[in-house]
């Protein structure tokens, strides 16, 4: 197993985002942010949810939302994963009320994505709280549409994904570069 990386956003209040083996997570405000660099295999998943349950332990029911960009390096869910996707997400399933996923990448990939992220949430009972969405602007749209007082900005939330894009060790051009925070 990879070791958990450590890294912080800034921001009104700093978090930590934390890294495991292609996988960042960070929650902030009442959004669980994840970015996913390789290939969505069980074992990173496993760490994924495990963050998000105690993320949402700290919150009521139906108070969290999560916000995941799949970057074009990473891979759809195996056979495996794919099962755990199903069974372990019904955890916390009532304390999420969105979840939007954001491929990033040619228009395969994107249909890939989109393909089974709406047949997982079908499977989970979940299909009017999953959203797809085709951009990080999108995306960040679809969140604010619910917003609470605890939902971090437009301008937080792009800071964010930009130190957890980094935290993962990625170089140079921000797979996002069309959406800098202002």
């Amino acid at each position: 197993m990879a070791p958990v990386v450590r890294g912080a956003a800034g921001g009104a209040s700093r978090v930590e985002v934390l890294v495991h083996d292609g996988v960042a997570v960070l929650g902030r405000g009442d959004v669980f942010i994840v970015v996913y660099q390789l290939d969505a295999r069980l074992h990173r998943t496993r760490w994924l949810f495990d963050r998000l349950d105690e993320f949402v332990a700290t919150l009521g029911e139906g108070t969290a939302m999560g916000f995941m960009v799949v970057l074009p390096t990473a891979g759809p869910p195996d056979a495996p994963t794919r099962t755990g996707n199903v069974h372990r997400p019904r955890k916390v399933g009532a304390r999420l009320r969105r979840i939007v996923t954001t491929p990033i990448g040619d228009s395969f990939l994107t249909s890939v994505v989109r393909t089974v992220m709406r047949g997982l949430s079908i499977l989970q009972g979940q299909a009017k709280v999953q959203i797809v969405s085709n951009t990080i602007d999108e995306g960040i749209t679809r969140l604010l549409e619910i917003s609470s007082p605890a939902t971090p900005t437009r301008t937080q939330l792009l800071a964010d994904l930009e130190a957890m894009h980094a935290a993962l060790g990625a170089q140079g051009v921000s797979p996002w570069p069309s959406l800098r925070a202002s």
